[in-house]
């Protein structure tokens, strides 16, 4: 499904409210997914947001790992779990709206 995703961390730190609604939005089909993370050596939830003329994932989204429903609306959802970025983790949760709102 093609959904609107805001990034609500940075580096691990909460941001800003003022920052989240004035970061450029992505666009994308989300998709979730189990997958074996080789890093990890177990199966983790993976959120990868795959552009909408392509049928490869973003490359200006990470992925998000571990990932866990925390907050549903009927405007939005949370999704929170961790990134990986230059081979450090961090804490990571994504604001996914509807492509309209």
């Amino acid at each position: 499904m093609r959904f609107v995703v805001r990034f609500l961390r940075h580096r691990g730190r909460i941001l800003p409210w003022r920052e989240v609604v004035n970061q450029p939005p992505h666009y994308g089909d989300l998709r979730i997914e189990e997958c074996l993370d080789p890093d990890l050596r177990r199966y983790v939830r993976r959120a990868r947001l795959f552009d909408e003329a392509n049928v490869l994932p973003s490359k200006a989204l990470p992925e998000l790992l571990d990932v866990r429903l925390m907050a549903m609306s009927p405007q939005a959802f949370t999704l929170t779990g961790f990134e990986r970025a230059d081979g450090v983790e961090y804490a990571q949760s994504w604001l996914v709206s509807d492509r309209r709102s």
